[in-house]
């Protein structure tokens, strides 16, 4: 046969006894055809399952593309995994377990024979009460259990229901329990005969322990002869089960068929045969050993035997410890490069890494390769999982007769790394599932787990000090970080400057667009920003729409306000947001340092201030700070918080200026007009609060109470015959319009109020509706479905088009005060005027003139034909008590 012969061996374990025995037996075949052996372990590494009840789910073609064909023994794959083998040309031979549906030959130990002879040695030691003690759930089990039974028959004694004892496994814990199961059934047997040697071995040390001996007072026989059997007390009596012969006919099996032979399908037996020991009753001169040895010879010959037997498992778990401490220092030296193997008696190994999982071949990456001979051998591969382990690994087990590839799946608890190959010997001597390789893929996979949770850690630690120093959204310093750099640069002691810079318009756009598009325009900003500076200054998102800028050194072309000049010229182009292009200005304040600045804090809040008074002054501007903005930022503060007071204790009130009919005089509505008495001093102005109400939001909650107000108060006006048509206006300001959830508080007032919608008018600017006039018209539209009516506030002075005005539901125009103060002295003033009443009374909507002083200017109104008017001609805005002694 080739040297290309290569056995592929699928089993659930890779060592003991049983599985152990079957791969040296299966290894000795390859080598005499001058082949070697891929065994499989399909179960997870580090697995405490000592029994294979189910199928495993192997996923991946593992070594399809390296083996000849597959042995599989017990369980250790499902039917539709051979199947699909078979079908890509790998012949298979099942060893110990028959698949219906699968046209396979299949190996199997004779179950029955040894057990007919066990039978009859108890029969002949004058025992006719025989009981059997066994795990049932085991194919092989029930097989010799009705052998069994079969036996006992034959000897004329029919089977007794009663002296079955179902155990719940294979192992030394079961045969206790059947100990204690038949003391309490008061010995009801003399003999029993056990599934296998653990469980008459547990059976035993059971009986031993509730004070009965063996075999005087119960006789046993197991099934398997393992090791142990020969060192119990007494020496355990036992059917061969031979392993070795199991293995190598399956693999002379499976030869044949790579050489394409002809090899029937269907199960073949190997025989079994009884070996008589002590517990069955033989004294020790009547058991027949080859070679009879003398008392003290045997004697020897057992304690040599037991002293290898410690010698090797004190070896072994030797080198264990130091494989546990090599891969318990993953953070010291990488496991992935398979150094510890070093430490083994592994003649070489690899390590392949999942690099997907999608495909039906997923890929392994080969990251670590160990060999003894060659210390510094290493490789770097990329295959598939068919084609793993590598050829280089094959050709080392090949040069040793004695030598297997064993494939351990790195897996264990839901971590799922890959694949691990070691050339060693078969160890048959640790108990199954103990083996040191599966020891070892256990603790690699674990060893791995801890690297993924250090750099995971290193990871989260990176991200905490990016958070701690740098803004999660734009990726620029934040606040920390550039007060850090401020402070660096205040202690070089060269001049330096501080932006502050603030999107105008900011809220609206996140408002009406969403926070997503705020989020870009964000971004998009801080981009631009930071193209416009250079590589040593330091742009920082301060917060919300705020940005800081440090000019590191400042001189002529990076003076301050040129700064500022480049970053208005370099903001000024439209954003795209979500398929629009949006304008946005920044106003930003400016604040110089140098040797002797005292506090960084007291440097960003100075710029800050500046920002303020440009933005007060106009918005897109920028400004440097002086002392003066200072006192006046002082008395901005003192406003907000005594405004905030004076909401909770209801210091603010509503005045009433009358809409009066000019031809008439009659009164026909109200403008109702903010006021604060102040505790201190006395009514305070809107120009001197709402400034500071509209930037601090609290203006929302002001214009919120107005609105309620304002319709109570015309609610219990119109409660007097005769004012059913008396309307009220309330101005709605920017941040309310966009914020404030407007139409649901003006829904709630008009259900409190009683009052119709009808009789309800808002009055809005242009500037806040063009900010977004898509949107502003669905705003409007919800309001003018409520039936209230909608007027436009100083118009003439924003930024609306005749287009947009066709396209709002607008009821009326308010002429702005500044066209109306210079009619009479200014004839383009009456042309303008005279255009917006056309205008107006094209589109059908109503004329109102705000702010008439004298009876010239209404006659001129009157003949422009505007219709309606207010000012202090006819009443400043006035108490409610005062304003209703105005109504006609």
């Amino acid at each position: 046969m080739s040297g290309d012969l290569t056995l592929g061996v699928l089993t659930p374990f890779l060592g003991g006894w049983y599985f152990g025995g079957l791969l040296r037996g299966i290894s000795r075949v390859a080598a005499v055809e001058g082949g070697t052996v891929v065994a499989v372990q399909t179960l997870d590494a580090g697995t405490n399952q000592t029994e294979v009840r189910e199928p495993v789910d192997l996923p991946y073609p593992v070594a399809w593309q390296r083996v000849s064909g597959f042995l599989v023994i017990i369980n250790a794959v499902r039917p539709s995994y051979l199947a699909a083998a078979q079908d890509s040309g790998k012949p298979v031979v099942i060893i110990s377990h028959e698949l219906p549906d699968l046209d396979c030959p299949v190996i199997a130990p004779d179950n029955g024979t040894g057990i007919h002879e066990a039978v009859g040695h108890l029969v002949g030691h004058g025992h006719r009460r025989i009981a059997f003690a066994g795990y049932l759930g085991a194919k092989d089990i029930r097989q010799r259990y009705e052998a069994y039974r079969d036996a006992l028959r034959a000897h004329d004694i029919e089977p007794d229901p009663g002296l079955l004892f179902p155990i719940e496994d294979n192992q030394m814990s079961s045969g206790e329990a059947a100990a204690q199961v038949l003391v309490g059934a008061g010995m009801p047997a003399t003999a029993v005969i056990t599934g296998t040697d653990a469980n008459a071995i547990g059976l035993m040390q059971g009986m031993r322990a509730a004070g009965y001996r063996v075999p005087e007072d119960l006789a046993v026989i197991g099934f398997d002869d393992v090791r142990g059997a020969q060192y119990s007390l007494p020496r355990l009596t036992t059917v061969n089960h031979p392993v070795d012969t199991i293995g190598r006919t399956a693999a002379d099996l499976l030869v044949r068929r790579i050489r394409g032979e002809p090899v029937p399908n269907g199960t073949r037996h190997v025989h079994t045969s009884l070996v008589v020991r002590e517990s069955c009753g033989c004294r020790r001169n009547d058991v027949t050993e080859p070679p009879a040895l003398q008392p003290l010879t045997r004697l020897e010959a057992e304690g040599r035997a037991h002293f290898r037997e410690r010698t090797h498992l004190q070896g072994i778990l030797s080198k264990q410890y130091v494989v546990s401490m090599d891969l318990l220092r993953a953070h010291e030296e990488d496991p992935r490069r398979l150094g510890w193997l070093g430490r083994t008696s592994a003649r070489a190994g690899c390590l392949g890494l999942w690099a997907d999982r999608v495909r039906p071949d997923p890929a392994l990456d080969v990251v670590g390769f160990y060999q003894r001979d060659k210390p510094g051998a290493t490789a770097s591969l990329m295959i598939p999982v068919s084609e793993f382990p590598p050829a280089d690994l094959l050709d080392v087990a090949r040069q040793d007769v004695d030598a297997v590839t064993f494939v351990v799946p790195v897996k264990m608890d839901g971590s799922d790394w890959g694949l691990l190959a070691v050339v060693d010997a078969v160890e048959t001597r640790t108990g199954t599932g103990r083996e040191p390789i599966n020891h070892w893929a256990a603790l690699l996979t674990v060893a791995l787990d801890y690297q993924q949770v250090l750099a995971t850690l290193r990871e989260q630690e990176e991200r905490l000090r990016f958070a701690a120093q740098y803004d999660h959204l734009t990726g620029l310093p934040n606040r920390a970080l550039f007060l850090e750099r401020l402070r660096a640069a205040m202690g070089d002691g060269h001049e330096f400057a501080v932006l502050f810079v603030d999107l105008d318009g900011f809220k609206v756009v996140n408002d009406s667009l969403g926070h997503a598009a705020g989020d870009a325009l964000l971004i998009q900003v801080s981009n631009r920003i930071s193209r416009s500076l250079r590589e040593r200054d330091t742009a920082a998102r301060f917060g919300g729409d705020e940005f800081l800028i440090l000019l590191d050194g400042v001189a002529d072309p990076y003076t301050p306000t040129q700064v500022a000049e480049r970053l208005h010229a370099a903001l000024a182009p439209p954003f795209r947001l979500q398929g629009q292009e949006v304008v946005v200005t920044v106003s930003i304040g400016i604040t110089l340092g140098g040797a002797g600045s005292a506090d960084a804090e007291d440097l960003v809040r100075d710029a800050d201030i500046a920002m303020y008074w440009s933005k007060s002054q106009r918005k897109g501007s920028h400004a440097l700070f002086d002392v003066a903005m200072h006192a006046k930022a002082v008395v901005r503060l003192q406003i907000e918080t005594e405004l905030r007071r004076a909401i909770e204790r209801g210091e603010l009130e509503v005045h009433y200026q009358p809409i009066v009919q000019l031809a008439t005089g009659r009164t026909r509505a109200f403008e109702a007009l903010i006021r604060w008495r102040h505790p201190t001093r006395g009514l305070v102005l809107p120009t001197d609060f709402l400034a500071v109400a509209e930037e601090t939001g609290l203006v929302i909650p002001i214009g919120r109470w107005v609105i309620a107000e304002s319709c109570r108060q015309l609610a219990a006006w119109q409660r007097t015959p005769g004012r059913g048509d008396l309307r009220i206006s309330v101005n709605v300001s920017n941040r309310q319009f966009w914020q404030g959830g407007l139409v649901d508080d003006v829904a709630e007032a008009l259900r409190v109020s009683g009052l119709h919608p009808r009789n309800l008018a808002f009055e809005i600017t242009e500037g806040v509706i063009m900010n977004n006039v898509g949107l502003a018209r669905k705003m409007l539209e919800d309001l003018h479905n409520l039936g209230c009516e909608l007027h436009i506030d100083d118009f003439g002075t924003g930024y609306s088009s005749l287009e947009a005005l066709h396209r709002l539901p607008i009821d009326a125009l308010k002429i702005d005060r500044s066209f109306v103060a210079r009619l009479g002295m200014d004839s383009k003033s009456s042309a303008l005027v005279h255009a917006i009443v056309l205008t107006g009374g094209n589109l059908g909507l109503q004329l109102i003139a705000e702010s008439i002083e004298t009876e010239e200017q209404r006659d001129h109104l009157l003949r422009l034909g505007c219709a309606y008017g207010q000012g202090y001609l006819f009443s400043a805005a006035v108490p409610a008590a005062e304003a209703e002694q105005l109504i006609s």
